[in-house]
């Protein structure tokens, strides 16, 4: 017996030591997750930051009015003085437009500094904005924070920058001047903050130029690492040249595999005495009465439905149990087998009869263009070319059903799908659609641009006389980033922040909800949807999926 109870432990013991193992490289794995989902996170975050300022200051600096007035300040032409109040009066329009703009600097080609501050203006205090370092760019947006904090009334903020060049591409001498945009580091701190018990920094060249204290920001890194209780992990974002930072307490991480440890050696100690106990007991009778029970069981699974199990009163009352149920279980298996077979074979007939109750698609195609000849015929041209546009839509959507299309098959069915909601709802469209020739032949999966411009011909253009939709699309690193703007009577922040939500489900914006499910099926994490409005000017709709090229194939 002591042998047998030995024996009987030791696979126990692996399998407790084998299941802790595994707890702890779950552990660890899930910690691992964690990390890498906060980096995720607060990179997408950081990316739509900096790309709504990076946006702010490309429209300002490509402004026809812009760049005039700082051609003749360059030039020395005109009134300097009214030249030099206009440019001011449009950098405080941006900074009081735009929340977290503190300040605008502009340097002119000719090294002289125009600047605007909110800060300043507001608490009387020594001004900043002229002192900002004005980088050299050869092209695009540069990005860069110093950690060195400007006080205003006694009172510490932190920027970041975002610099550009001011080019006038109409003449040979095309640069102008630099403009950089300060930007309040609370931004980017938001924006990257994560769950409760992680930090996110924000690094330049190793130097905080974000972070949850701002006490840290504008020292090293390496001069707050606690690496006995923290695990630091560092991302670099393409974009800007920062690195994300993630700062992870470790103390719940050892706290939990100390438990373990614990929990193991009392389940350990609480199966040898359970063993024990039962063992010395209950073996025998059972041991017995479950090879006979085994007995039958092979009997039965070779078809032999008349074999029993025979009730020994003698035996305890569990294995009588388990006797009288096996024996009412065979009795029924034949029953159940043949409900089985009969469930198949309805199964098969409701398919049959759905297969057969299905319309030809030839035959509605067929039907269309006849209806088209007939409207010819009666020189009724809008009404056949509203049919012909109706065949096309169909066509489309019935063939590779759920499938992909290239960006501009797309555009021409939703053309196709707009002309027939303009003709229903009475109203002329002015539609523009900005699509770059780099991304004609990116994939998207069908019909998922539909929702949108139906919710906008429904809902934002009911009482408006002119209705201008525009639909434009870029490649935004690995992402197609497509914006749907209209000029309807836009939607209050509560509805914009519902419409944001992911698991949100409207009555009257299924579409929106089936357009979200529809993304997260197809693309994972890897796709974003969020909505812009303001009520009685606009609604902006921005969709970013992966970039698919013209010989993937999505199924």
């Amino acid at each position: 017996m002591t042998n047998f109870l030995l024996t009987a432990l030791i696979p126990v013991l692996i399998f407790a030591i084998i299941s802790q193992i595994n707890i702890q490289k779950r552990l660890k794995e899930n910690l691992s997750d964690r990390i890498k989902s906060n980096l995720d996170t607060a990179e997408k975050n950081l990316e739509m930051v900096l790309d709504k300022y990076e946006t702010i200051l490309y429209d300002f600096s490509t402004d026809e009015d812009v760049l005039e007035i700082v051609r003749e300040l360059n030039e020395s032409r005109g009134d300097r003085e009214s030249n030099s109040t206009s440019l001011r009066k449009k950098l405080s329009h941006i900074c009081n437009q735009f929340t977290g703009v503190e300040g605008i600097t502009i340097q002119l080609k000719t090294g002289e500094i125009i600047y605007y501050e909110s800060l300043s203006s507001f608490s009387g205090s020594e001004t900043w904005a002229d002192k900002v370092e004005i980088p050299k760019i050869e092209r695009g947006a540069v990005y860069f924070g110093d950690g060195k904090p400007v006080k205003i009334a006694d009172k510490n903020h932190y920027m970041f920058y975002i610099a550009r060049n001011i080019t006038d591409y109409r003449i040979i001498e095309n640069f102008q001047g630099t403009v950089v945009l300060s930007v309040n580091e609370e931004r980017i701190r938001g924006a990257i903050a994560s769950d409760i018990g992680s930090r996110e920094y924000l690094l330049s060249d190793d130097v905080i130029v974000s972070a949850p204290d701002p006490k840290k920001i504008g020292k090293k890194l390496s001069e707050i690492q606690d690496s006995e209780n923290y695990q630091y992990t560092t991302a670099d974002h393409e974009i800007s040249g920062f690195a994300i930072c993630n700062e992870q307490p470790l103390a719940y991480y050892w706290k939990m595999s100390v438990s373990q440890w614990i929990y193991l050696f009392i389940i350990i100690s609480m199966t040898i005495v359970i063993m024990f106990i039962l063992l010395h007991f209950f073996s025998r009778p059972y041991i017995q009465a479950v090879e006979s029970i085994t007995g039958v069981m092979s009997c039965v699974e070779q078809g032999e439905f008349d074999h029993q199990v025979r009730v020994n009163p003698h035996l305890p009352m569990e294995i009588q149990q388990i006797s009288s149920g096996f024996n009412e279980m065979v009795a029924h298996l034949e029953m159940l087998i043949a409900k089985v077979k009969q469930a198949v074979l309805d199964q098969k007939n409701a398919e049959l009869s759905a297969l057969e109750a299905q319309i030809d698609p030839h035959f509605l195609y067929n039907t269309l263009d006849t209806i088209n000849w007939k409207a010819i015929e009666n020189e009724q041209y809008e009404i056949s070319g509203m049919v012909g546009a109706l065949a096309d839509i169909l066509r489309y959507t019935v063939k590779n059903a759920g499938g992909t299309a290239s960006i501009s098959e797309e555009i021409a069915w939703l053309k196709q799908y707009i002309m027939l909601q303009s003709a229903k709802f009475g109203k002329r469209l002015d539609v523009k659609i900005y699509m770059p020739e780099d991304v004609k032949e990116c994939r998207i999966h069908k019909l998922l641009l539909q929702p949108f411009v139906e919710n906008t011909i429904k809902y934002a253009f009911a009482d408006q006389e002119t209705c201008a939709l525009n639909i434009r699309m870029k490649k935004s690193g690995e992402q197609l980033h497509i914006l749907i703007q209209d000029n309807g009577q836009g939607m209050d922040p509560d509805m914009v922040a519902k419409l944001n939500q992911d698991e949100c489900e409207m009555e009257g914006h299924l579409g929106i909800a089936n357009v979200r499910k529809r993304l997260k099926l197809y693309y994972g994490g890897q796709a974003a949807l969020y909505f812009e409005s303001e009520v009685g000017n606009y609604t902006k709709v921005h969709l970013f999926i992966p970039i698919e090229e013209e010989t993937t194939c999505v199924l």
